[in-house]
């Protein structure tokens, strides 16, 4: 017997701003427990998840009152994304950023249909794909966007150490 699918996907509410701090406080813990020093209190930050929220680019994946996770999507390419390899040039891709999940529900296939639920948005607004950076040092989070199709198109040298750009066309 199969269990029905709890989640649903929102928008956050302005109040749930400090709920969203405590999930990627417990994502950073968990990053920082496996030796991943990715995220800090320097990025991401409440300013960069309030100005998600004010423009509406923040999506959250909830179960019950609980916030699972959550992924902002825009339009946003870092600068030191120049030079990468684009099949599909930054003007007609969707960008995916600060995705996570709550680490007492990771495995859970999660990460997966934040992804599909990015990638659809991005379909349904017209673009041609998505663009998106990962931490050289995170390989679960490579592993997974290799398995969803991301192809990788080059590397950027952020403040952290070496992002790997990857792109999926639409």
């Amino acid at each position: 017997m199969s269990v029905p699918n709890t989640t649903s996907l929102s928008a956050p509410r302005e109040a749930e701003l400090p709920l969203i701090m405590e999930l990627k406080g417990a994502c950073v813990a968990r990053m920082r427990a496996a030796g991943i020093e990715q995220w800090d209190e320097v990025y991401p930050d409440a300013a960069a998840f309030g100005r998600d929220l004010a423009s509406g680019t923040l999506h959250v994946l909830r179960e019950g009152d609980a916030i699972l996770g959550c992924f902002t999507l825009d339009t946003a390419h870092d600068p030191l994304w120049q030079g990468m390899a684009w099949a599909v040039p930054p003007g007609s891709a969707a960008v995916v950023h600060r995705l996570m999940v709550a680490p007492a529900a990771q495995g859970r296939g999660l990460a997966k249909e934040l992804m599909a639920h990015a990638e659809s948005l991005a379909r349904a607004c017209g673009f041609r794909a998505v663009h998106l950076d990962c931490f050289l040092a995170n390989p679960a989070a490579l592993a997974l966007y290799e398995r969803l199709g991301y192809r990788r198109v080059g590397t950027a040298q952020m403040r952290k150490g070496p992002f790997v750009c990857f792109e999926k066309i639409l």
